[in-house]
């Protein structure tokens, strides 16, 4: 409104664009620019889950370690040093076996949520639009638990079968010595994979995998003596196991995985 006379929007704001226009074409900072206004709504992604799920990790196992401050002593000198593991360490860490569950069940939570910011980085987008972040993960733990489980009992049967209890029941600490590790190391790898951004985010995804390689190799090598065992025997039987101990279950996992969540 202007003096009593209602002025049309279309006239005012072919009047602002040439104003615009002759400001441009004197000012020296805006003749080369070509600025055009425009609204550009805001889209906000909620990572509050993801952030409150990752701190309740990070401060549970900080509560855990002070209140089991010699278990967490002994599970790092086992883990630096192989010998001791086999004789005085196993049997102290043996002895706790609620504060070894606890660590089992991070495993399969830290282990989880790893995986599921591999799988978004990766893809680049919501696996899972119908689901929320928390079930996802907590789904992804269930399958890891249930996958060591079946593990867990095949090498009981089979040192049960064989006779080579005492064998088998070094590879399964090892296995879970290993484990606990990995469940404690993955997860910084975890938090740049949720929440960082840009280029370097792929270089910490090649990181994490070389650091899982590592920890694998040296699952391996600390368990020389139940490998040495097979070997002797037959090669084939020793290849079938890795197939059916190591390959299988990463198999089963990736399977599902790209059958019910991606694809």
């Amino acid at each position: 409104m202007l003096y009593g006379f209602n002025i049309p929007e279309e006239t005012l704001s072919k009047k602002a664009a040439e104003k615009i226009s002759k400001e441009y074409a004197v000012h020296p900072l805006l003749k080369a620019m070509d600025v055009i206004p425009m609204e550009r709504p805001h889209q906000m992604t909620d990572r509050s889950s993801d952030f409150f799920l990752i701190l309740a990790l990070i401060a549970f196992i900080g509560v855990f370690r002070l209140a089991n401050p010699s278990y967490f002593r002994n599970l790092f000198r086992a883990f630096r040093n192989p010998s001791l593991s086999t004789r005085q360490l196993k049997e102290q860490l043996r002895q706790d076996s609620a504060a070894s569950l606890v660590l089992d069940l991070v495993f399969c939570l830290s282990m989880g949520i790893y995986l599921f910011f591999v799988l978004h980085h990766i893809h680049q987008k919501d696996i899972t639009p119908n689901l929320s972040t928390i079930l996802t993960i907590l789904g992804f733990a269930v399958l890891f638990l249930g996958i060591y489980i079946i593990r867990f009992l095949f090498l009981k049967f089979t040192g049960w079968v064989f006779n080579i209890s005492e064998i088998t029941d070094n590879y399964t600490f090892n296995v879970f010595l290993i484990n606990k590790v990995m469940g404690i190391a993955i997860i910084p790898f975890s938090i740049i994979l949720a929440f960082g951004e840009g280029p370097w985010v792929q270089a910490t995804l090649f990181l994490s995998f070389i650091a899982i390689g590592i920890l694998f190799a040296n699952r391996y090598l600390r368990s020389g003596i139940v490998f040495g065992y097979f070997l002797k025997f037959s090669k084939l039987h020793f290849f079938m196991y890795l197939c059916a101990s190591e390959l299988l279950p990463l198999a089963v996992i990736m399977k599902l995985v790209n059958q019910w969540l991606i694809a």
